[in-house]
């Protein structure tokens, strides 16, 4: 196998979950509410069981080729040639996503923290950190994500307290007011961004531990990730109300602004910006460790460590690239990405299962 190490249940499921809150922790609230308004909760709660439910369909299909990552069971359910050729789509989408992670961290540092450093240079940083965490292989990404979780987990819920006495239940009135459409793609949004971008966890499991509830684990993480984003998502709505919610892209990171508690309790946005920087680095690195394994067993080699220098470079670059500024990823990038993931992580997966149920019953009746 390209990969030597191996990760317990316990730090697939946090990986699970650090992947799911991600960087969907500052644009959520944002992107849903701007699709279904003060409706937005809703669809955010909605979204939880049917999230699940599209993280059991990986399960399932991994179960298929317990011992296989994503590449391998593209090679064993559509054959050699057709199977490479899915995998190649994958693999693009894994570096996009990573360049994408990438750029979206310099993009907001830049913006709100570090107005006069170059973007470039926070990328290269960032770049190099997510490196340095790959080159050390998949059983430091695991235990990393494990002492960095709590910290996350520890600020969102100071987040929501603090920000109880500025509730305001008038901002979601009145509910399903938007109309049916809108509350749909709300829903679809709910599932696809948080759950969906967990397709690069199937390059992961096979180097999993065989441990006892592992679906069972993996389901709660990923159903815990998606009920702390609808918790963000109410919070926001009713504290800045749909308007301002769908109009600051960092929704997030303005409510944590807004935090003041008699007078000595505030300005804890840094905090955010940090708990916000450590789950989309467990994101990306996922994403960039899921590319370069894909790329290493699509080509055969015997090792992927000799492929992390280049693709490195290679997320550097593209990261300058995949968007000029941040106005282009909210107009351009966020309409169009939730159609790329529902093709590779609801409607591939999905014909990937029936391919495999038709190979199966056919090679039944031709043994009969």
């Amino acid at each position: 196998m390209l990969e030597q190490g191996r990760i317990g249940t316990r730090q697939l499921s946090i990986l699970i979950f650090m992947m799911v809150v991600g960087d969907m922790m500052l644009i959520y609230p944002s992107v849903i509410t701007s699709y279904a308004k003060q409706d937005a909760w809703i669809c955010a709660l909605v979204g939880v069981p049917l999230g699940m439910a599209l993280m059991l369909m990986f399960l399932k299909l991994s179960s298929l080729y317990p011992e296989e990552n994503l590449i391998q069971i593209l090679r064993s359910i559509l054959g050699f040639w057709p199977g490479n050729v899915v995998s190649v789509f994958y693999l693009f989408f894994f570096a996009i996503g990573a360049s994408t992670h990438t750029r979206e961290v310099g993009d907001f540092l830049t913006s709100q923290i570090f107005q006069y450093t170059p973007v470039r240079v926070i990328i290269l940083m960032f770049v190099i950190t997510i490196g340095w965490g790959l080159y050390h292989g998949l059983e430091t990404i695991g235990r990393s994500s494990e002492l960095l979780m709590p910290i996350l987990i520890v600020f969102i819920l100071v987040l929501a307290f603090c920000l109880l006495p500025q509730v305001d239940p008038s901002n979601v009135k009145p509910a399903s007011d938007v109309g049916v459409v809108p509350i749909l793609q709300g829903i679809l949004i709910s599932i696809i961004y948080p759950v969906g971008e967990l397709i690069p966890i199937m390059m992961i499991i096979p180097y999993t531990l065989k441990q006892a509830h592992r679906t069972r684990d993996v389901l709660v993480a990923a159903g815990l990730g998606n009920l702390l984003l609808a918790i963000l998502v109410t919070i926001s709505l009713l504290v800045l109300g749909a308007f301002l919610t769908q109009h600051n892209i960092y929704a997030s990171f303005v409510l944590s602004q807004k935090i003041n508690i008699g007078g000595f309790f505030e300005r804890i946005e840094a905090i955010m910006a940090s708990s916000w920087l450590i789950s989309t680095y467990v994101k990306a690195m996922v994403y960039l460790y899921a590319f370069t394994v894909g790329c290493a067993e699509l080509f055969k080699l015997k090792q992927y460590r000799i492929l992390i220098l280049p693709v490195s470079l290679l997320i550097f670059g593209l990261s300058n690239l995949v968007s000029p500024n941040l106005t282009f990823i909210v107009i351009t990038v966020v309409p169009y990405w939730i159609d790329w993931d529902t093709t590779l992580s609801i409607i591939l997966p999905g014909l990937l299962l029936l391919v495999h149920m038709f190979k199966k019953r056919w090679k039944t009746k031709s043994s009969g």
